[in-house]
C-alpha cells in the first residue's frame, strides 16, 4: 500500500517539476523581458490599442519625453514615425539577417514588419527599433527607418 501511495505521489508531482517559470528559456515572442516582445507590445499599444501608458513603459526617459510631447500616440505615429494605420495592424519580427543579441550588450536592435491599411490602402513597412539596457531592462531608445532601404 505504501509503495502504491509513493508511486501515485511521484506521478502527480512529476508534471509540476517542469512548471517553474524561467524567462531565459521562453521564446522571445513570449518572454516579456526580451526586446522582441517589448517592440511588438510597444507598437501594438500605439497602433491597435492607443495606449500611451504602455508605450511609455517600454521607452527610455528621453524617448518617453518625445512621445508625451505629441499628446497622443496618434500624433506620435503621424509626426515622428511618419507611419499611419487604421486599427488592426499586423506586427511581426523580421529575422532576415540577424538574431537579436542580448547577453552581454548594452544596446541591441530589432526589425519590425508592419502590415495594415490606411484609408483603404494597403501599407507594408519595416522599422528598426533600437534598445538600450537601463537598470537591467531593455527599453526603446530610438526608432529608425527601414534598415534595408536605399539611402
Amino acid at each position: 500500500m505504501l509503495k502504491k501511495s509513493l508511486l501515485l505521489y511521484l506521478i502527480l508531482l512529476l508534471p509540476l517539476v517542469g512548471c517553474e517559470e524561467k524567462s531565459d528559456n521562453i521564446p522571445a515572442f513570449a518572454n516579456p523581458n526580451a526586446p522582441e516582445y517589448r517592440a511588438l507590445t510597444f507598437f501594438d499599444a500605439i497602433y491597435n490599442n492607443a495606449d500611451m501608458e504602455l508605450a511609455l513603459k517600454y521607452s527610455t526617459k528621453q524617448h518617453a519625453r518625445i512621445i508625451k510631447s505629441y499628446g497622443s500616440v496618434k500624433g506620435y505615429s503621424r509626426y515622428v514615425l511618419n507611419l499611419q494605420f487604421d486599427p488592426g495592424v499586423d506586427l511581426k519580427i523580421d529575422r532576415t539577417l540577424s538574431q537579436v543579441e542580448t547577453t552581454s550588450q548594452k544596446t541591441t536592435s530589432v526589425n519590425i514588419l508592419f502590415s495594415g491599411f490606411y484609408h483603404g490602402n494597403k501599407i507594408n513597412d519595416l522599422r528598426e527599433v533600437k534598445f538600450e539596457k537601463v537598470k537591467g531592462q531593455w527599453l526603446i531608445s530610438k526608432i529608425a527607418g527601414d534598415p534595408y532601404a536605399r539611402r
